[in-house]
């Protein structure tokens, strides 16, 4: 009978992947197990989005107060999860085409600074970018899926939250939701 002898490299790699089944076990409950997402209507739907201030990629700080008057789309990303590295260019389109209407806010959650910013780098965002490095913000929320997304109207209620991943065609119906909620 031989020993199996497993190296520091084998159990990292089983770490890593069992990481990465619990983060899709996540987004999968987090999106109902269709694949689609989900909202989460209850406490936060119609709610004031809550007072908090937190960095900005280029530099200083900011509230989500200082984003009313218009509709806001607040994305929250990691460099870390698959989905959210998918759809990150489907936003950038849609800010490209609406961002006169609309404002983009991504809010990098829990992620290393150096690995967000190279990811934003690599897609492109141009919109706003801001750092939520302990996850505080997005508890805030009360979210649980990676990536999630909030929807705020124009005088700054919640109009709905998102968790999962969303394209480019389901971006834009919920935007203009929010936009006739205003």
């Amino acid at each position: 009978m031989s020993n199996i002898v497993i190296t520091r490299t084998q159990r990292r790699l089983v770490l890593a992947a069992a990481i990465v089944v619990l983060i899709a076990a996540v987004a999968i409950i987090g999106s109902g197990g269709s694949g689609g997402g989900s909202t989460a209507a209850d406490a936060t739907d119609g709610a004031a989005v809550p007072s908090a201030e937190f960095e900005l990629f280029e530099g200083g700080t900011a509230s989500f107060d200082d984003f009313g008057g218009k509709p806001l789309v607040i994305n929250f990303w990691a460099s870390w999860c698959p989905a959210c590295v998918s759809e990150l260019p489907d936003f950038q389109k849609v800010h490209e085409e609406l961002g006169d209407d609309v404002t983009f806010l991504g809010m990098a959650n829990a992620d290393q600074r150096s690995a967000a910013d190279a990811l934003a780098a690599d897609v492109g965002l141009t919109y706003t970018l801001a750092d939520d490095p302990d996850g505080e913000l997005f508890r805030s929320f009360d979210l649980i899926a990676m990536p999630s997304t909030v929807f705020v109207t124009a005088d700054g209620q919640i109009s709905e939250v998102f968790g999962g991943q969303l394209t480019e065609s389901s971006l834009v119906e919920r935007i203009e939701a929010a936009q006739e909620a205003s």
